[in-house]
């Protein structure tokens, strides 16, 4: 037996309540609640944008710029056994990849384990912090997870920045306050509304468009067709999310999980909507 089902069943007969293999309620609610826990424990770092951050402190002429073969030399001190900048760049020619530096630089570093590519980053701020401190210094925080999630912004032609930055605001003081069904409700009128302004500037003929779930279907297409690197099962993950605030939206009154558990689930979304929201924002 699992040593939590072990802990499960000890603190119930401990307790006096009854054996929870025999009661699908209980159980149920245990395994909701550790699966929610989990989830919010283990979000995910945002490589794109460490990436992206990391790409313009190594792109600048000086001393800071990192051509092909200095950044391989950082990868081999990770993995000894790397090739070597010529054979790395033609078997990328034989396979047809690209070889600007932004491009093989971003797969070189998402090729390795999030741990070695947290201390890969770590590596190269060591030698550029003299040079670039106020850079340097954001992304460390970053990686460190002590900055704050960036203020989104978006094209005042698309979307007015400050109405989304509300939005965000007003969901976090839902949530301290404890009305956390508001702010499930408010991370679905953001992710909709977003939704409208993306389709509305990228594939405006689809802009009748109002369902959610077919909103993001439709962006799902879309981007498939824009970045045919990336693989199919990242893209899927925007349906899944969206399917997520919305199967959420409209069974949380419904539900009654718990103060904890209530909290928990409306950071996820939250957060779900936050993240995608960044993420399609390099596609505007």
């Amino acid at each position: 037996m699992r040593p939590s089902r072990m802990l499960c069943l000890q603190r119930s007969y401990a307790t006096g309540s009854r054996d929870p293999r025999k009661d699908r309620s209980h159980w149920s609610k245990g395994l909701f609640l550790q699966a929610c826990w989990a989830l919010i424990r283990n979000r995910h770092m945002n490589w794109i944008e460490i990436y992206n951050r990391l790409f313009e402190i190594i792109n600048e002429s000086g001393t800071n710029y990192y051509s092909g073969p200095r950044f391989i030399s950082i990868a081999k001190e990770f993995n000894p056994y790397f090739p070597d900048y010529t054979l790395y760049i033609d078997e990328r020619r034989r396979t047809r990849k690209s070889t600007s530096r932004k491009d093989f630089f971003r797969d070189i570093l998402l090729d390795f384990p999030e741990d070695i590519r947290v201390r890969f980053v770590k590596r190269i701020l060591q030698d550029a912090q003299e040079n670039n401190t106020p850079k340097c210094t954001e992304l460390s925080a970053l990686l460190e997870g002590k900055a704050k999630g960036p203020a989104i912004s978006i094209p005042q032609h698309v979307w007015n920045a400050d109405r989304l930055n509300e939005y965000l605001e007003d969901i976090d003081t839902s949530i301290t306050q404890g009305n956390h069904q508001r702010a499930i409700s408010l991370s679905y009128t953001c992710l909709e509304g977003f939704f409208k302004a993306f389709i509305e500037h990228n594939i405006p003929d689809k802009r009748s468009l109002t369902e959610l779930i077919a909103m993001s279907r439709e962006i799902q297409g879309y981007l498939k067709g824009m970045v045919k690197t990336y693989p199919d099962e990242a893209l899927k993950l925007l349906n899944h999310i969206t399917h997520a605030v919305d199967k959420t939206r409209n069974s949380f009154s419904e539900s009654h999980f718990g103060e904890e558990a209530e909290k928990w689930l409306s950071t996820f979304v939250r957060d779900c909507v936050n993240s995608t929201i960044r993420l399609l924002l390099g596609f505007m």
